[in-house]
């Protein structure tokens, strides 16, 4: 589990480093596992392989059980997580960056949901995430670059890059001649409905039927014994303090 030090980082900046989240031997093997993929779209400057296309390779399932990366997810969000997406994403050498953005469209008081950026190399080497510190409780993002205000968040493979949904990030252009190789996982609070309306294809049936309850937690099958699902009901989570549905 994460320090109280390393949360309180996580809530003040909107991003935390978890290093060494994925053990190399899986990374060896995921990384095997992307390229093969890749190697099948040698024409296209991006490729994004959703998790019903990586749940049909075993190697992709192993990061539902990879505990440092689950237990930090649950240190930021609570007992009650589940993995709302996981996105393999290729960028090929010189491709261009993703422009400042925030994946939810919307500022809260608390963190609801964190993408976390699995590298499966060193992004010094291809192009780091870029963030700006403190964003995610902004109502507004930055007009055009942030300039000073944004720093790059460089990992090695295998780190974890955690950051609020509501955090203004962007991906670099990727200068070198590697493809940069980075799995996203999304997590979020199991009472938030997962993306399955998204695709045709059903989870594989040995997920559906995993008698492992963190993976059915993670996957939206039920939650873990002694597990409550969060209801904001005893949060004071509304940002300027008006009433809302739950608060008189």
């Amino acid at each position: 589990m994460l320090s109280q030090s390393q949360v309180d980082s996580f809530d003040a900046n909107g991003y935390l480093v978890l290093e060494n989240a994925i053990p190399q031997d899986l990374v060896q093997r995921l990384r095997s596992a992307a390229d093969a993929m890749a190697a099948e779209e040698a024409d296209l400057r991006t490729r994004v392989w959703h998790e019903r296309a990586l749940f049909r390779r075993p190697v992709f399932r192993e990061v539902l059980t990879t505990m440092p990366l689950i237990e930090g997810a649950e240190s930021l969000l609570g007992p009650d997580i589940q993995l709302l997406a996981l996105d393999l994403v290729v960028a090929r050498p010189g491709s261009e960056g993703i422009g400042w953005h925030r994946d939810v469209s919307f500022a809260c008081s608390k963190t609801l949901s964190i993408n976390t950026g699995i590298y499966l190399q060193d992004t010094r080497l291809v192009g780091p995430l870029r963030v700006v510190p403190g964003s995610h409780r902004w109502e507004s993002g930055p007009e055009g670059d942030p300039g000073p205000d944004a720093i790059e968040v460089p990992a090695r493979a295998g780190d974890a890059v955690f950051f609020d949904a509501a955090l203004w990030h962007a991906g670099n252009r990727n200068p070198s001649e590697l493809d940069r190789v980075g799995l996203f996982a999304y997590f979020g609070h199991y009472w938030i409905k997962r993306m399955d309306n998204h695709f045709t294809q059903p989870l594989p049936a040995s997920l559906q039927e995993s008698d492992n309850p963190q993976t059915r937690q993670l996957l939206g099958l039920g939650l873990r014994p002694g597990v409550a699902a969060y209801h904001g009901d005893d949060e004071g989570y509304n940002r300027r303090g008006e009433a809302g549905i739950d608060f008189a």
